[in-house]
């Protein structure tokens, strides 16, 4: 049984490709649905930033080769095409990985604060899905408590940018002054309440949220003191903003080229456009329009690289949590094989035992039952011992391979299972 994550991120993939492969809220149920007919317990995490799979398999070459294919068509092209892009782990790297990244240290912005709960709600996803058992869900939880530590412990988390603040201070850099200004915010999720509140920090006069539940709309501009509009007079509310900041989950666009040169036309000053999303919100294709500056997640580089410099230590802190879990993981995970095997091997003897001595009782007839008694403790004895050296390597020290090579040599039945009893699925 072996862990396995493929998947393509920021570091990995242009936002084209990223845009393609990820999987938005309402399409990530049917998603795993397929993901594990194909693979068996799998889970998804997407983000702006990365799309990856984690699933728990016996063969993680055909695995691998599976999960490539179904990333591949997802994304409307073929394995062949994505597999550039896709980096493959296996067991302890494929852990190591995902606790990084619960822990901010794969994101662009180091230490931004919004991964850890999409680590979370990745896990919330396949569980309602009921895609994963406990050896995923262990993975995961013990990816939750690596970033929650790293956060505690550390500096990593404190004083950070998120993806959502960096945006805004992407548009101070483009503008120069976000004073005066008139803002136009597309969702009212946790990445947008966190555009808006930096917003208002950064002295935006007027702000518009446009969300396609209005109430909630209504709830956040309040609390804002802003204005909310009804997601479709988002054309209309163009032609009177300054800087545009969409954060939603749609899984197409909300905003094509047609609608934003409708916005500037015959207008004197330009307008700004950030598109957060993934996939994307706005068509790339309105970049073209004069007056227009439209930027993405992948133009937060310059401010990531200062973010990073700046937190070094703190990255160094951070790392030292995650092996820290790793190792503890790793102790509970290699624990998930060793007692099915210990077991099997155990329960094999004892019905050895149990055969061979009442074939000797028939041909002892004459013993008594305290005899009987003794001889049946002397075979138990004799299993006992026998068994002890090699239940302990295989408890203390035995890895993957070795476990497999326990099971081949006495020829026992089944295969690995979870400390819940359930069994392994397909790879």
């Amino acid at each position: 049984m072996h862990i396995l994550l493929v998947g393509l991120s920021h570091r990995t993939a242009p936002i084209e490709v990223r845009d393609r492969v990820s999987f938005p809220g309402e399409r990530l149920g049917e998603a795993l649905s397929e993901l594990q007919s194909r693979l068996g317990e799998a889970a998804i995490l997407s983000t702006c930033n990365r799309t990856e799979v984690y699933a728990v398999t016996e063969d993680p070459g055909e695995a691998a080769m599976e999960a490539g294919g179904f990333l591949g068509r997802h994304g409307g092209s073929t394995a062949a095409e994505v597999r550039p892009y896709l980096y493959e782990r296996v067991d302890a790297e494929a852990a190591r990985h995902l606790f990084r990244v619960a822990c901010g240290l794969d994101s662009m912005i180091v230490g931004e604060s919004q991964i850890l709960g999409q680590v979370r709600d990745s896990l919330g996803a396949a569980s309602s899905s009921q895609t994963v058992q406990a050896p995923l869900v262990g993975l995961f939880h013990a990816a939750i408590r690596a970033g929650r530590r790293a956060r505690e412990e550390t500096e990593v988390g404190r004083n950070t940018l998120s993806v959502s603040y960096a945006g805004v201070r992407l548009a101070e850099r483009a503008l120069g002054t976000l004073r005066g200004l008139r803002a136009l915010l597309i969702g009212a999720g946790e990445a947008g309440q966190l555009v808006a509140r930096a917003l208002r920090t950064a002295g935006i006069a007027d702000l518009t949220l446009a969300n396609r539940t209005l109430e909630r709309g209504e709830d956040l501009a309040q609390s804002l003191g802003g204005r909310a509009v009804p997601f479709s007079d988002i054309g209309s509310a163009l032609s009177e903003t300054d800087i545009v900041i969409s954060a939603t989950d749609a899984p197409d666009f909300v905003m094509d080229r047609g609608a934003v040169a409708s916005a500037v036309n015959g207008r004197e000053r330009g307008l700004f456009l950030f598109d957060l999303a993934m996939p994307r919100d706005i068509d790339p294709h309105a970049a073209e329009v004069e007056g227009v500056r439209l930027f993405n997640i992948d133009h937060l580089a310059a401010i990531a690289e200062e973010n990073l410099e700046g937190r070094r230590r703190a990255v160094a802190e951070a790392e030292e949590v995650v092996e820290q879990e790793l190792s503890r993981f790793m102790t509970w995970w290699q624990g998930l094989g060793t007692a099915p095997v210990v077991r099997d091997l155990r329960q094999q003897a004892e019905d050895i035992r149990r055969r061979e001595l009442a074939r000797a009782m028939q041909r002892l007839g004459h013993l008594d039952a305290g005899d009987r008694l003794v001889v049946d403790a002397l075979t138990q004895s004799i299993v006992n011992s026998l068994l002890h050296d090699p239940t302990s390597f295989i408890k203390q020290q035995a890895g993957r391979s070795q476990i497999d090579t326990v099971r081949d040599l006495f020829r026992l039945r089944g295969g690995p299972e979870d400390e819940s009893g359930g069994a392994s699925r397909r790879s």
